[in-house]
């Protein structure tokens, strides 16, 4: 069964970040197999709703309030049904369930929620829920490869599927989803006791790091340059942050490198802004202003302009700081300038929760 997402309406090709925030509210429970773009109207969604129904999906329709009852029309349509009025709007009388501004509808083969949302208001009911069950972990300091010939047998032994996706080198995430007599449980106890020291069990390692600080009753501080503030923005998004999170300093130019975080002039002469030495200086001065516990930094050329025969777009230097350990590496990444951006900071989380496994590694 997959899940899959039409939006219908002018307004998601135009407004990202309404479009964004309504993928971000079906996905709460469960990715999606599939997102489709629809404008109002368009006779191409009619055809490709109708081709879906035929097959076991659940499908959730966001529209506007322009294609909302035309939505309906054509499930009638399909159904032999008819419109009637149910808390202010017209609706399929065969409707499952309803709420305002949303309907849940057994169409052929398919469970279909028609959800109508509007700009700057808040989203109506989802009707349709996820209940596949799924678990997430991070496998740490291990190649794809070597994962997946390490957890394959204990899934199948345990009745479950493993999905793996290598997020920056030697961090891969895997996706479990239980088969009808499995335990995703039981495989994630066994899998965490053989390997105690890589993995990480959640759903969102960012909300993991948090947590795991908030237990320490420890903080992180950031120093980003090429990364813009991409770091602090992971880690912002999630409430509670600020009990743990002290604060990012983006220092983009030499002279704020100098006058924010204390690097020495002569360093950067020396070395160039994306050097370890410099790094190391950002951590430091990192630490020095805010008193964290954890500090994280980062410089590089994200491209793509501003490479050199030394130092080619992609080279990143990533450093993490505490008061008993620093690790530095310069890195070499490859894509275009936002996908140099994101291996970075994943990168510097990767970092992060390796340098102490005592607090990130606990259960």
């Amino acid at each position: 069964m997959k899940k899959r997402l039409y939006l219908v309406g002018n307004i998601f090709t135009q407004n990202h970040a309404f479009r964004d925030y309504i993928i971000r509210f079906i996905q709460a429970d469960g990715a999606l197999s599939s997102i489709e773009y629809f404008l109002e109207a368009d006779r191409n969604f009619f055809a490709e709703l109708e081709n879906r129904l035929a097959y076991n999906d659940k499908i959730y329709v966001i529209s506007n309030k322009n294609s909302f009852t035309l939505i309906g029309k054509l499930l009638c349509t399909i159904l032999d049904d008819k419109l009637v009025l149910k808390e202010q709007m017209l609706i399929p009388s065969q409707c499952e369930d309803f709420t305002k501004d949303s309907y849940l509808l057994m169409v052929k083969n398919a469970t279909v929620n028609i959800i109508q949302v509007q700009e700057s208001q808040a989203l109506p009911q989802k009707l349709l829920l996820d209940s596949t069950t799924k678990q997430k972990l991070h496998f740490f300091d291990t190649e794809v490869k070597e994962v997946i010939e390490l957890l394959k047998p204990l899934a199948k032994q345990y009745d479950v599927e493993l999905a793996f996706s290598q997020i920056v080198d030697k961090w891969v995430e895997v996706e479990i989803r239980c088969n009808t007599y499995g335990s995703i449980d039981k495989f994630v106890e066994i899998a965490k006791q053989r390997h105690p020291s890589h993995i990480i069990v959640s759903k969102d390692l960012v909300r993991h790091i948090i947590n795991a600080l908030i237990k320490t009753d420890q903080k992180i501080t950031l120093a980003e340059s090429c990364t813009g503030g991409l770091l602090a923005y992971y880690f912002t998004t999630h409430a509670g942050v600020s009990s743990v999170f002290e604060g990012s300093v983006v220092t983009y130019s030499n002279i704020l490198k100098e006058n924010w975080l204390a690097v020495e002039n002569t360093t950067l002469v020396d070395n160039g802004a994306v050097s370890e030495a410099v790094v190391s200086e950002m951590c430091e001065g990192a630490l020095s202003i805010s008193k964290a516990d954890y500090a994280l930094a980062v410089s590089g050329v994200a491209g793509p302009d501003g490479g050199s025969d030394e130092k080619p777009v992609g080279t990143v230097v990533i450093g993490v700081r505490s008061e008993k350990y620093e690790k530095i590496v310069t890195c070499h990444f490859n894509g275009d300038r936002n996908y140099i951006q994101q291996q970075s900071a994943l990168t510097a989380l990767k970092m992060l929760v390796l340098v102490d496994k005592k607090v990130f590694f606990n259960k």
